[in-house]
């Protein structure tokens, strides 16, 4: 059993109020909030001067994660990944289950839950991925039994890569089958055919150079993509959720679709958010660094996608986070450089698990794009509702799981790999100056770091069944910007 403890003095901060109180946590939960008038605790912690926020919630994270062909796996596993992700503030991810070859949903998902359990310091759930093949053989079979069995209400589509990409029919049938179980169907949202058509013409032009993989993901294809999906989703009525949108293209049809009263929801990544093209364009193996799907576009994407951030037409941020070493470690094949001066052999993904909170703070909060409350609605409590983890997780109110960050404002630091739980061995931030940090984190009570230094409690994290759409009050829908002084330009 978790120690009780009495968090006094700090500012609660929520997605809609902001109070000072005493937190009383006993039993992994929060007990009560309000004046400590003799309330008793194992232990009591000064909060004075700093802001008591629920724990991050990062729902797209690639911990442990396989190649289609399973002979390469990102750097991070369940260990390290939540090891990260607990410094930095968040204490609950979400995952993908997606089966190795010859492997079954069902056996993918038993064989992942094991060793987030065994490995992880928070908690977790997965979306499930489904296969190309889902018409042809018993996918949708075992995907209706994951979710029925364990609480797995999310379904991710992928629309581009050879071997992942579902045709239009497998969208048609899975989305109707995500309705009938109150599942939310997720799309990776870039026309396949186009990114290789483009991919194909640079190969052709000679250019193959790490910095080029930009070029071969227009933001057409995600704009085109977005777009397909979301009229799929209408036809069939379901909800829609598109993962790491990266354009402004993007951001003008989600927008245009709210517009119309559509439930189309969607993420962003820090990485879109603060780094460019403009920062990997030179011609040298440094710029495998960014390569990512879809890619780090022009600087030009990144204030609408803020704004999309601030007035909630994108409503929330998760990582992506798929770490490939630049160096070769001891115990993993070679990862980036094994595509060294040929871009479509470079595995894509970046880092960011650690860095997610404080990248928004510093560029959010600290620089005035939005609120507090809004930092912990698009970190926490959105996420939680979206995905059907509201009100167990994603806010600090009596009940909720004792999933708590105590925020120091004036943590002024700088961002380096260096000091970084993550096996990537960088970080496409290093050398940032940020204001504001996790002093303390906690998850169902357990304390994961102590004064800014990381308490290693591998194991503790537990799988999170998540409610259907059908289950949950409030469902949420697209902000109203009626008012908003953040208009969204869509011109790149």
């Amino acid at each position: 059993m978790t120690e009780s403890l009495i968090i006094r003095g700090g500012h609660v901060v929520t997605a809609t109020d902001t109070f000072r109180a005493d937190v009383l946590i006993a039993d992994g939960k929060i007990a009560a909030l309000g004046v400590d008038d003799g309330w008793t605790a194992d232990r009591v912690i000064d909060a004075d001067g700093h802001y008591v926020l629920p724990g991050g919630i990062d729902t797209h994270t690639h911990f442990e994660h396989h190649n289609l062909k399973g002979t390469t796996r990102t750097a991070d596993d369940f260990r390290t990944g939540s090891a990260a992700s607990a410094a930095g503030g968040t204490t609950t991810f979400v995952d993908f289950v997606r089966g190795l070859p010859g492997e079954s949903l069902i056996d993918a998902f038993h064989r992942r839950r094991t060793a987030a359990e065994q490995g992880s310091m928070i908690d977790f759930g997965f979306h499930l991925m489904v296969p190309a093949t889902a018409n042809s053989d018993d996918s949708f079979d075992q995907l209706r039994q994951l979710t029925a069995e364990f609480g797995a209400t999310s379904w991710k589509f992928f629309m581009a890569y050879t071997g992942l990409m579902v045709p239009d029919d497998v969208l048609i049938r899975g989305f109707t089958e995500a309705k009938a179980l109150g599942v939310l169907p997720m799309v990776h949202a870039e026309n396949g055919h186009m990114v290789n058509a483009a991919v194909d013409a640079l190969i052709e032009e000679g250019k193959t150079e790490e910095h080029h993989h930009m070029h071969g993901h227009p933001a057409a294809a995600e704009r085109e993509a977005i777009v397909r999906a979301a009229t799929i989703a209408e036809w069939v009525d379901t909800p829609l959720f598109i993962v790491h949108v990266s354009s402004a293209d993007g951001v003008g049809e989600i927008q245009a679709l709210q517009s119309r009263g559509r439930p189309v929801f969607g993420e962003t990544c820090p990485h879109y958010l603060v780094t460019g093209y403009e920062d990997y364009s030179q011609a040298d193996f440094e710029a495998a660094k960014y390569i990512c799907s879809p890619p780090i576009r022009e600087s030009s994407h990144q204030e609408p996608l803020w704004n999309a951030l601030a007035t909630g037409v994108l409503g929330s941020v998760g990582t992506d986070h798929a770490t490939y070493t630049m160096d070769q470690p001891e115990d993993l094949p070679p990862q980036k450089p094994q595509g060294r001066g040929f871009f479509p052999n470079v595995p894509p993904g970046v880092p960011g698990a650690e860095e997610r909170l404080m990248v928004l703070y510093e560029h959010g909060v600290a620089r005035g794009r939005f609120d507090l409350n809004r930092f912990v609605d698009m970190t926490s409590t959105n996420p939680a509702k979206t995905f059907g983890l509201y009100p167990r997780k994603g806010t600090i109110a009596p009940g909720s799981d004792a999933d708590v960050v105590i925020w120091d404002p004036q943590a002024d630091h700088t961002i380096s790999a260096d000091r970084h739980r993550s096996r990537a061995g960088y970080t496409l931030y290093e050398g940032m100056s940020v204001s504001g940090a996790p002093r303390h984190v906690f998850s169902r009570g357990q304390q994961l770091v102590r004064d800014g230094e990381l308490v290693e409690l591998y194991g503790h994290g537990r799988y999170q069944p998540r409610t259907t759409l059908r289950d949950r009050t409030p469902t949420p829908l697209p902000a109203d910007r009626s008012d908003s002084s953040l208009p969204i330009d869509c011109e790149v």
